[in-house]
């Protein structure tokens, strides 16, 4: 080749594309070397389907991703094709992409999860010594690798071009449809094992940086592709697991009497909804037994709400719970304590796949689905359930009840059983902005919850005229808050943020032998489980080795609590919440949920976020 073929400038757009590409192709292949150490992390597949999952989704995921970068390339190849100026930039994004991975690779090694905004705000605030130990030779090698990922891209720039002006025959469109059908079967795969459960597939996803694998149960089944499993769970075999959940073998007193459990979870029903005129039974019953005014639901939203009432996890943990359908400690030790089962959930427990985490174990002896048009009708069927699974149980043997009530998500009740006025009739919530007046809808949301306080007063009085309350512990509490603009933001409903009208929610505990008192500390859904645990079922462990919550009794100063959404979560402290979003920044923000001018992240409480994140993960 010409000196000049390799110098020139001015290149037709078509060739710039070609050798972008390729170029991207051989950062892929970049991208595969370096991600080896996500591999040996993972609990590698010896069987052949999760095998040709985990080859076709490796090199597809970063093909994919080498991509990041093209239509920044692409722009700039139809604007200023000059190949100077394109190769500058080319080679800039993809050593920006491939200094991610080796970060990531390197914090994922230590805390078994990927970056989030809140480890690169530590990375970019001056202490990046609490993510990784930093040092000053660790300094120079980064600098050093930095210079020689650099050269190395730029080696790859040139050997692409060269190979872009010598070689005519068209191997990228032969490359570029293989890669496309790779990727193509891999999320296929993967959507197939997720319909069916196959969780020896859907385990592998959590390992590979930013992937964003193919779901379609519900198409799935209608197209006959899956099959619908409601008998039973596949248990992955624990050698391939990707947690230590539990850390250490559960020990508890199987031999002394237990109390029944009663736990009732309200949908939405936010922190200042009990009160004698909305839920005057509930309240009477907080009068006289343990209520705890400063309490935090563990999400924004059901699925995260209820996952942490009931594994006492942040909820960082559900996708990978999901995928290798673990059931939590608490209901595994009652199964085991030979506790009678009575699940009722007026929402299907199939969205959110409560049945393939929570209840994964027992999901063959439950229903998935109750009876009923609307939210306040199945709240009547599983009220109905309930008051028969408790006249029909017997007194040698202690129960599990769990009623969750819905009518409140959609603010939904009888025609008849309207307390509060004015009301809507219907929620138009296209018309919901800064100007609605929010009065009318908290209404009908009040009148719900009054209409879900009934049904729960039956269900009290049942256990009274049994006498059962006295060997019955009674939770009542909700899975979520609910905002009506309360912080003039045009916030409505919940999972829209992480203030505490969407996070708080009332937390009423009826334990026989418990003198009655109002808590004023901070606590968390997460709480729950390490409580019972210790104190119903007579377990001995460190709640530690099994949660991220503590008793719900002990009053000793809290620094925050951890509330989890879909792909951000926040740190919530008595004074601000720092919130991690998805696209990697930080929002720290007042009471009022306004940012803080000028505030850092405080690195001691990032830092312990962060280890209780990755503490369930194997190593």
């Amino acid at each position: 080749m010409a000196k000049n073929d390799v110098v020139s400038d001015k290149v037709p757009r078509i060739i710039m594309f070609r050798w972008a590409l390729w170029f991207m192709f051989a950062n892929a292949a970049a991208l595969m070397l370096i991600s080896l150490n996500y591999l040996k992390s993972m609990p590698l597949p010896d069987k052949p389907l999760p095998q040709l999952f985990l080859a076709l989704s490796y090199p597809g995921h970063f093909f994919s991703m080498s991509l990041y970068a093209a239509p920044l390339i692409a722009a700039a190849i139809l604007i200023y094709p000059r190949r100077r100026f394109v190769f500058g930039l080319s080679i800039v994004l993809e050593l920006s992409l491939v200094l991610v991975i080796i970060i990531d690779s390197l914090v994922f090694a230590q805390y078994r999860f990927h970056l989030n905004g809140m480890i690169w705000n530590l990375l970019t605030s001056g202490a990046a010594s609490d993510v990784l130990p930093v040092t000053g030779l660790l300094w120079l090698i980064l600098c050093i690798a930095i210079i020689f990922i650099a050269l190395c891209e730029w080696l790859l720039a040139v050997a692409s071009w060269r190979w872009v002006q010598k070689k005519r025959r068209r191997y990228g469109i032969v490359v570029g449809s293989l890669f496309a059908l790779i990727i193509l079967f891999g999320h296929g795969m993967h959507a197939w094992a997720d319909a069916n459960n196959f969780t020896l597939i859907t385990s592998q996803v959590r390992y590979l940086p930013a992937y964003k694998p193919l779901t379609m149960k519900r198409f799935m089944e209608r197209m006959g592709f899956s099959v619908k499993n409601e008998t039973g769970k596949l248990h992955l075999n624990a050698n391939n697991s990707a947690l230590r959940y539990p850390l250490e073998t559960i020990t508890c007193d199987n031999n002394s009497k237990k109390l029944n459990l009663l736990l009732i979870v309200i949908d939405s029903w936010r922190f200042d909804a009990l009160t004698p005129e909305i839920t005057p039974h509930i309240w009477e019953l907080s009068k006289n037994n343990l209520r705890f005014d400063n309490h935090f639901s563990s999400g924004n939203c059901t699925r995260f709400g209820i996952f942490g009432l009931f594994y006492g996890l942040y909820g960082t943990y559900w996708h990978a719970l999901l995928a290798e359908q673990r059931s939590p400690v608490l209901m595994r030790e009652m199964q085991k304590q030979s506790y009678r089962m009575g699940i009722f959930a007026s929402a299907p427990l199939v969205s959110p796949e409560f049945d393939r985490t929570v209840f994964a174990d027992i999901r063959s002896r439950i229903s998935l689905r109750q009876d009923g048009e609307r939210p306040y009708q199945r709240d009547r069927t599983i009220t109905d359930k309930m008051l028969n699974f408790i006249a029909d149980t017997p007194t040698d043997s202690p129960f599990f009840g769990f009623l969750f009530y819905d009518a409140p998500h959609a603010a939904e009740h009888p025609a008849d059983r309207t307390p509060f006025q004015p009301a809507l009739k219907e929620v138009n919530y296209l018309a919901l902005n800064n100007r609605y007046d929010p009065l009318p809808y908290l209404n009908k949301y009040k009148n719900s919850v009054h209409y879900v306080d009934t049904m729960v007063q039956e269900v009290l009085t049942v256990l009274s005229k049994k006498n059962l309350l006295d060997s019955t512990i009674v939770v009542i509490t909700g899975d979520h808050g609910q905002e009506f603009n309360d912080l003039k933001m045009n916030y409505w409903g919940h999972t829209g943020n992480f203030s505490r009208f969407q996070t708080q929610t009332p937390m009423v505990i009826h334990w026989p032998g418990k003198a009655p008192r109002i808590f004023t500390h901070t606590t968390s859904h997460l709480d729950l489980p390490p409580t019972l645990m210790q104190q119903m079922l007579g377990c001995t462990n460190d709640p530690a080795i099994y949660s991220n919550g503590r008793s719900l009794l002990d009053i000793s100063p809290r620094p925050y609590v951890l509330a989890s959404s879909w792909d951000t979560f926040g740190v919530i402290e008595p004074d601000r919440t720092t919130v991690s979003l998805q696209a990697g920044e930080l929002d720290i923000l007042d009471k009022s949920y306004r940012p803080i001018e000028g505030a850092k992240i405080r690195p001691e409480i990032t830092k312990s976020a962060m280890e209780g994140v990755g503490r369930f993960f194997a190593r």
